[in-house]
């Protein structure tokens, strides 16, 4: 099982009688771990002496448990976490450097397959961080030089990457051995920043959909869970400790110009990609002290989504805002004349994707905010977060400080 926490955890309950119990345990609450302090404030000879009770006992706990930030958040995937690992001067790979992309956030392309911000911007805003520099934007390699770049975290994720090499992509293990390097490089990463860092892994469905067609996909599944689970020990045995793991998107549900619904025939897929994941995740928790491991739901996350689109404020679910037209894949092509081969809608927030298969701006904010809040359907409460309540408890768990996310929320563009 994974380690709990010993931080001690401070209560103060002043009841109507005028009994005030201070009650001070670690975050597991065993009864053998908690002191009850008590005094009457009715007895005591002064408000004088009620405050300096109270602040004697204070003082005594103060800090000890208290939140701090977490020193670093560090990502790995493909273009559902990727802020600018494409080459912008490769003119066949770098539709997310191109207009439109930016054009919700920050008013330009950022190197983010999305109108704006992504799930990487909006994890950073919960811990409180800048979202990290990517790797390939650094001017150099070497940790020394990039210190300051890299002391709040790397980003090594790039958009159509999986476990596997598919295309000409760095695969997510390659990542790992890309954070290795320049974590060995550095003096600035010791065990105690690094185990009070965050790691975010996306591996969203790359391997599937690289496949061609729905033939032999479940046989995928174990090689790719297995492939995900072995990069989590790998980092752990690096020395990170907190990670947030991504379930593959129901790549069945890829928008398309008429589709009415998500297509059933990766259901089998999905589910036993959701199923095994669950599996090795528990098997994590239960072998490796320290670690704390959480399961972004996508495919609820999504699927909730699409079934309150009209709540959400959404239309046409399934139209992407930026359609492509006259046969070409990309939404950043032009004709010989330089003429737009691809159309933005009117209101990109009314819709949840840009493309072909990546949320808007807002699409992503409301995802990033059922991963933070949760969601009500009648008097039931609705979890996307396998491991935790939610990702705002969860940070907190940790004991570091989380900060609420907005639609409007300010990142630094690295």
């Amino acid at each position: 099982m994974s380690e709990r926490s010993t931080e001690p955890l401070l209560d103060v309950v002043v009841r109507w009688s005028g009994e005030v119990e201070i009650f001070v345990g670690n975050r597991s609450w065993c009864p053998d771990s908690i002191y009850k302090f008590q005094s009457n404030l009715l007895y005591m000879d002064s408000m004088l002496g009620s405050a300096l009770f109270m602040v004697t006992i204070l003082n005594l706990f103060a800090g000890k448990g208290s939140a701090e930030m977490a020193e670093a958040l560090f990502v790995f995937g493909d273009s559902f976490a990727d802020t600018g690992n494409r080459d912008p001067y490769n003119q066949t790979l770098s539709q997310s450097w191109r207009r439109p992309y930016g054009l919700t956030w920050p008013g330009y392309p950022a190197g983010r397959f999305s109108s704006g911000k992504i799930q990487t911007d909006f994890w950073g805003d919960i811990l409180g961080l800048p979202c990290p520099v990517s790797y390939e934007l650094l001017k150099s390699h070497d940790c020394e030089t990039d210190a300051e770049k890299i002391r709040q975290g790397v980003n090594f994720a790039v958009g159509g990457s999986g476990i596997f090499r598919a295309h000409r992509f760095t695969t997510v293990p390659e990542q790992v051995k890309q954070f290795k390097k320049l974590i060995a490089a550095s003096s600035g990463f010791d065990s105690l920043r690094l185990s009070r860092s965050v790691a975010l892994i996306s591996a969203a469905g790359n391997d599937y959909a690289n496949n061609g067609s729905n033939e032999g996909l479940v046989d995928l599944v174990e090689p790719v869970v297995s492939g995900t689970i072995e990069v989590v020990k790998d980092l752990y045995e690096s020395g990170l400790r907190n990670f947030v793991v991504s379930n593959v998107a129901p790549f069945g549900c890829a928008p398309q110009i008429g589709k009415t619904s998500c297509d059933s025939k990766y259901d089998d897929t999905i589910n036993l990609h959701t199923k095994l994941l669950t599996e090795g995740v528990h098997h994590l928790r239960s072998n490796l002290k320290g670690l704390s491991i959480i399961i972004s739901d996508l495919v609820s996350a999504f699927h909730h989504i699409f079934s309150h689109s009209t709540q959400y404020g959404f239309e046409d679910i399934f139209m992407p805002c930026c359609a492509v037209k006259g046969g070409v894949n990309m939404c950043t092509e032009v004709d010989e004349r330089g003429r737009a081969l691809f159309e933005v809608c009117d209101n990109v927030d009314n819709k949840f994707f840009w493309d072909f298969g990546h949320p808007t701006h807002r699409g992503w904010y409301e995802v990033m905010s059922l991963y933070a809040y949760g969601a009500h359907e009648g008097n039931r409460k609705l979890n996307f977060i396998e491991g935790a309540s939610n990702a705002i408890e969860w940070v907190q768990s940790l004991g570091f400080l989380a900060h609420n996310i907005s639609l409007q929320s300010a990142t630094a563009v690295l």
